[in-house]
């Protein structure tokens, strides 16, 4: 039975029922949306300039998704594609669509070509988390097979009554990360991020980390060159360093773009002098929310391996990792599985979702709504000294502000006058609207967000 309720009412449910998470107690309760517009629980309608953490950048229900997973679900809903592969024919509009991980896959490896122009491989996974855990699962099994480890080499660890990882030289490995950077929050992924102090709570791995600058514009490229080497020396007696896991645009951390060419040499030094893989964590800035495919591709970056997850599956949860196959050979069967891999409604959803963006041209979109939000973010921003940095690439912005006190009053003000935003780092509002989202759209939220900023003044 449905039961009426206000918002305030199932909040308190939330509150009395469900373990303490990322909720936001002055955001709406979600009972629907279509493209950038979602319907409150309350009745009101918001516009999301959230995206629902760059999610949704194809938006609410896109018509395309929604029938490629009625069509689906229809015919087959679930299985354990890591056993049991599984390829069906369903019609996605007038076009008939093969869904299967081999489908999903060629797709991936096809718009990852500018990025990563050598052979691919695709490893699939259920979170942008567990990619990055995937991936550096990856980098280590590289790593100890280039040392020669073969499975018979663990039967002395298999055979113990106690293991106690960090006390053996094969489950010892150092990553390099940079600071304020967010990865996720459990597994390796948890200990790589560094964008608020809460997220160490219960870290743990045998791993260590060295945690360098990241090389925003004015910060100096021969300083961190320069940490660099202090950090790998320090955590090469600890464990050798294999990999540096980043955002090519940290999200979480503040909407942080960083000086492109400094950001490519210290890459291609780590890698050619110390033969450190790279890894792309591209879970946010994924499927052209920085008017990109990837973020990478501003830059001229070539990693190793790309991370992605969120916005691949329209929202549903599929993560994947990309590799180079040169350089990592497949793992052996039974290294690496999992019962939710590439879920048939998943893929499903997935490969709607790259046609609509390519079939759109979503990416262009995005640099173009992008570079006109920030113009007038900018204009805006002259008139309110509250506000100190406007930065961004394609839709994915960020707003410094003076006080977090400030930028806490801005953004409950916006959600209040229906624009839902979020907020990063230490005080900044994201916007990582849709990419489907319109200039009336977008100038109906900015006119919100500057009322909000009269009304937040002390």
């Amino acid at each position: 039975m449905f039961k009426k309720m206000t918002k305030k009412e199932y909040f308190a449910k939330e509150k009395e029922l469900i373990g303490t998470s990322t909720v936001d107690f002055d955001g709406p309760v979600i009972t629907g949306g279509k493209g950038a517009i979602g319907y409150d629980l309350d009745g009101k309608e918001f516009l999301d300039f959230a995206g629902q953490i760059s999610l949704l950048n194809t938006g609410y229900a896109p018509e395309e998704v929604v029938n490629a997973l009625k069509k689906m679900a229809a015919k087959l809903h679930s299985c354990i594609s890591a056993d049991w592969p599984y390829r069906v024919e369903i019609s996605i509009g007038r076009k008939k669509t093969e869904v299967s991980r081999v489908a999903l896959a060629e797709r991936l490896i096809k718009i990852t070509d500018k990025a990563m122009p050598f052979k691919k491989r695709v490893i699939f996974e259920v979170s942008g988390a567990t990619a990055v855990n995937l991936a550096t699962k990856i980098a280590k099994i590289s790593y100890l097979r280039s040392r020669g480890m073969k499975t018979e080499n663990f039967q002395s660890l298999f055979e113990k009554d106690i293991l106690i990882p960090s006390e053996e030289d094969c489950c010892r490995f150092s990553f390099l990360a940079f600071e304020k950077a967010f990865h996720g929050r459990h597994g390796e992924a948890h200990f790589l991020s560094t964008s608020k102090t809460k997220h160490l709570w219960a870290v743990s791995s045998s791993c260590a980390v060295g945690r360098l600058p990241f090389p925003a514009p004015g910060i100096g490229y021969i300083g961190i060159l320069k940490k660099a080497e202090d950090l790998i020396a320090k955590l090469d007696k600890i464990a050798p360093v294999i990999a540096l896991v980043f955002e090519p645009v940290q999200g979480e951390g503040g909407i942080n773009v960083p000086d492109g060419k400094a950001l490519k040499a210290l890459l291609n030094y780590l890698k050619i002098r110390h033969n450190i893989c790279l890894i792309a964590d591209e879970v946010q800035t994924g499927f052209g929310r920085t008017g990109k495919m990837f973020a990478c591709e501003h830059f001229g970056i070539e990693p190793d391996m790309i991370i992605m997850s969120k916005s691949l599956g329209a929202g549903l949860p599929i993560g994947a990792v990309v590799v180079n196959a040169e350089k990592f050979p497949d793992l052996e069967p039974g290294m690496h599985s999992g019962s939710m891999h590439a879920n048939p409604l998943a893929v499903a959803a997935a490969i709607a979702n790259i046609d609509l963006i390519l079939k759109k041209n979503l990416v262009d979109r995005s640099l173009y709504c992008g570079e006109y939000a920030l113009r007038r973010l900018k204009e805006i921003a002259k008139f309110h000294q509250g506000i100190t940095d406007v930065r961004g690439l394609g839709l994915m912005i960020g707003i410094e502000f003076e006080t977090v006190e400030y930028r806490d009053r801005v953004a409950k003000k916006c959600k209040e006058k229906g624009l839902l935003i979020a907020n990063c780092g230490e005080k900044v509002i994201r916007m990582t609207p849709p990419l489907i989202v319109t200039i009336d759209e977008i100038d109906k939220a900015l006119d919100i967000f500057e009322k909000a900023l009269e009304d937040s003044k002390n």
